[in-house]
């Protein structure tokens, strides 16, 4: 097997990669040569190296994700992520097969500088504004038994949840729960609908008991 590593220029893309975030400062190749001396080569794969930032040394090896498999948030050279790709970030975290969620997602982040770009309104003066509330669609497939919900993260904000309708419940409040915990400092304030009016007792629930994650006779 040959190997080589190729070092990057800052400043350095931030990245997901594996369940990690850092700055890709580099990265691993690997190949074979064709046995039979052509110029071919086989079974390349590419892995990035990163700093993760803060207590961590940097140039972590990521071997648990291709190149291909990452993805770039931000760039250290401008460390601001747009509130809907940090929403992106997060669903791709849900297809991985050990989501590390989004209050890690943040706090890596934020260890490494990087700030939210929120929406913006103007007031009747024409001065501009950060919004904090956010009216987030849920649609619910499935039946009483088991349930499939996902939000639409063109709202803002990335939620999905699977199981009973009580276990549905719990993991949207949760969910919720921690995206105003972690910018508890802007005042969000996150509401749901959905727009065909299926399960709306589970989102009037949800309205009504924002921060209340005890057993809901309700929600069976």
């Amino acid at each position: 097997m040959n190997s080589k590593i190729l070092k990057l220029d800052a400043p350095y893309n931030i990245i997901y990669a594996g369940g990690k975030i850092g700055r890709h400062m580099a990265t691993l190749m690997t190949w074979e040569d064709d046995a039979d001396g052509g110029a071919e080569v086989f079974e390349a794969h590419q892995y990035p190296i990163i700093d993760q930032g803060e207590e961590c040394p940097a140039g972590t090896l990521v071997w648990e994700a291709e190149l291909e498999d990452c993805r770039v948030i931000c760039s250290a050279g401008d460390p601001r992520v747009h509130l809907r790709w940090f929403a992106r970030i997060v669903e791709f975290d849900f297809q991985q097969e050990v989501p590390v969620e989004a209050g890690y997602i943040w706090e890596r982040l934020s260890r490494l500088g990087v700030s939210m770009v929120w929406d913006k309104g103007k007031t009747d003066a024409g001065e501009e504004y950060e919004e904090n509330c956010y009216e987030v669609s849920l649609n619910f497939e499935g039946g009483l038994d088991r349930l499939w919900v996902k939000s639409n993260i063109w709202d803002g904000f990335c939620f999905e949840a699977r199981g009973t309708r009580r276990e549905v419940f719990h993991a949207l409040n949760y969910q919720r729960n921690t995206y105003e915990g972690l910018f508890h400092q802007h005042g969000l304030l996150i509401t749901f609908k959905t727009p065909d009016g299926w399960e709306q007792d589970i989102v009037d629930a949800l309205n009504s008991h924002q921060h209340d994650i005890e057993d809901k006779d309700d929600i069976v």
